[in-house]
């Protein structure tokens, strides 16, 4: 049995299973802090001594907190997918055979909940046997990251960034820099029936709880304190013995970093915790440790963004602050602060565009060529094709990959076809890619790298609707996803309105069309040129696979009825919308 004291005071121990999912052998290929980085994620159980309280440990991205009450248990993020929870769920076996009483997702990203039905059924949360805890927003975030808003460009970001598309090993996915791996298999989600708004306090299993909103690396973040055993529940506002991802390169709203460092300053710093449990990365034992791990992750926070915009007041652009932006001697050899996911300089980037916006003052960049076009200028005034590949691969052969691959896009941005360019790029980026210990970066250079050169296998990519979150979707959600694939050009000078009746949940939503726009009303629209009624599990297939196809089913089968109208009137309605692609999109042509 080994001991991690992480601390100064004893009070963790630490089982180990023998395992570990990510990359831990020395390559030439993987800088050896990524290797060591990736050491430190052995699956097992960590134990709070005497306090009822573990974290199951490298199974997943995020590690599962559990804390064993008087009568029942309380789960704290499940992780990513129901294959993870199940072996998780042995785990947990193994600590106790209490029920389960309680499950709290600290925010609504993937890692944090997907796997929860290898622990519960959504029946036990609708009867109230198990409080499911979520913040107020939760259910919301998670369906505009999904099947609405951008979630589908976000889910083909992720893919790169997480290195979904890569397999384990010295010239692919090395760890998940927050926790040893990431790769979603069956998702699942069982819908909240407790809400956080800014503090909530509660008992469960005889176990007293305090849950603040924290907003930070999530918006609808929440922590969980246990005053009764002093420790702290971090969530992912530590997140993880890394920098914090202050941006997603895949893809996000600001994250307001002023927003974050108070949250830990108001919600986390006060506590009295003697021991602290972050859902990625391991424990933190003893008060003063616990202190000095928040104090630092706000100050670098604070210092990145207080820098940022001190030099952005004597108009420094994004190249210049990235340059001028590091982080002192004494936060950057933290351990809790290290390059394995998010990064100091494209925070700093991040931090200038949500503060000031896309516009860096120069008239020139208002109304800009298309880059393809101004690409194809470029490539003339070199001295055409050739001249250009000459130069790129001069610069490779000196070792200088970042100008290489800058100027060879050029030529793949106006042919996308020239496979010499796109081999001569993806050379260039696997260089970079193996030369960065930021998973995310890594992951992006090599994942670009193979759809460049062919060798991507696109059959491993996150669906993100899945079967089981799909379900958990009220039929409103579901519809309202609909207004960002009206095609303007087929709505041109219609005004129409529908009703769509939820039989099974009693849902009743207008679809109003008009401007080219589709506004999604909480009733029926009194001027409805026809009404359907249908099932939740038809109205899903009809705005997520073929409208026109689930239509003739519905109404051969007697499930699905139109009035006021026909069957072809109600299929003319939904023709008016981009059907969900199911091409590929290709994100290193660009």
């Amino acid at each position: 049995m080994t001991k991690y004291w992480l601390g100064a005071d004893e009070g963790i121990r630490f089982t180990p299973s023998g395992e570990n999912t990510a990359y831990t052998d020395f390559a030439n290929t993987v800088p050896p802090e990524m290797t060591e980085h990736s050491r430190t994620m052995d699956t097992g159980v960590f134990e709070v001594l005497g306090k009822g309280v573990f974290q199951i440990f490298g199974y997943a991205l995020s590690a599962m907190t559990v804390v064993e009450g008087d009568d029942g248990l309380i789960l704290i993020d499940p992780p990513e997918d129901v294959e993870k929870g199940r072996r998780q769920y042995e785990v947990l076996r193994t600590i106790s055979d209490k029920p389960i009483r309680a499950v709290i997702y600290s925010h609504w990203h993937t890692d944090h909940n997907a796997g929860v039905k290898a622990f519960i059924t959504q029946e036990q949360a609708d009867s109230g046997e198990v409080k499911v805890i979520a913040h107020r927003d939760f259910m919301s975030n998670i369906i505009a990251n999904s099947i609405s808003g951008d979630g589908p460009i976000i889910a083909v970001r992720a893919d790169y960034s997480l290195g979904s598309l890569l397999e384990v090993g010295p010239e692919g996915r090395v760890n998940g820099g927050l926790g040893p791996d990431f790769v979603m298999e069956t998702m699942s989600l069982v819908t909240p029936n407790t809400l956080v708004d800014d503090k909530l306090e509660l008992t469960i299993a005889g176990v007293r709880m305090e849950i603040f909103w924290a907003p930070s690396e999530a918006i609808d973040e929440i922590v969980t304190w246990f005053p009764d055993l002093g420790v702290l529940q971090s969530a992912e506002v530590i997140q993880g013995e890394s920098f914090p991802n202050l941006h997603s390169i895949r893809g996000s709203r600001y994250r307001d970093p002023q927003a974050w460092f108070t949250s830990i300053d108001k919600n986390l710093r006060p506590l009295p915790a003697d021991f602290m449990i972050p859902s990625h990365g391991r424990p933190v034992a003893g008060r003063a440790e616990v202190a000095k791990v928040l104090t630092d992750y706000r100050d670098a926070i604070s210092y990145v963004y207080d820098q940022t915009l001190r030099w952005m007041n004597r108009g420094l652009l994004p190249d210049d602050l990235v340059e001028k932006v590091q982080l002192p001697a004494e936060l950057a050899q933290s351990e809790w602060l290290g390059n394995f996911y998010g990064g100091v300089p494209h925070s700093v980037r991040q931090i200038y565009v949500g503060e000031l916006g896309w516009f860096n003052a120069d008239p020139t960049t208002l109304a800009p060529l298309n880059i393809r076009e101004s690409s194809r200028r470029y490539v003339d005034l070199i001295g055409g094709r050739d001249a250009v590949f000459a130069e790129a691969k001069k610069a490779a052969d000196a070792g200088d990959h970042q100008w290489a691959a800058e100027l060879v896009s050029h030529l793949v941005r106006i042919d996308a076809a020239d496979t010499d360019a796109r081999a001569l790029k993806a050379s260039a980026l696997r260089i970079l890619g193996y030369g960065t210990p930021n998973s995310n970066w890594r992951n992006f250079y090599l994942t670009a790298a193979r759809e460049l050169d062919g060798t991507i296998d696109y059959s491993l990519a996150i669906q993100i609707d899945a079967p089981d979150q799909i379900a958990a979707m009220p039929g409103s959600a579901l519809l309202e996803s609909l207004r960002f694939r009206i095609d303007p050009d087929k709505a041109a000078g219609i005004f129409t309105a529908m009703a769509v009746e939820v039989a099974d949940t009693g849902e009743h939503v207008g679809l109003i069309v008009r401007n080219g726009v589709l506004e999604v009303t909480g009733s029926s629209p009194e001027d409805a040129a026809l009404t359907i009624t249908a099932p939740k599990q038809l109205i899903a297939p009809i705005v997520l696979v073929d409208a026109r196809r689930t239509l003739d089913h519905g109404t051969d089968s007697g499930a699905l009825t139109v009035r006021g109208g026909t069957v072809d009137d109600a299929k003319s309605f939904f023709d008016l919308f981009d059907r969900r692609s199911e091409e590929r999109l290709h994100l290193a042509d660009r």
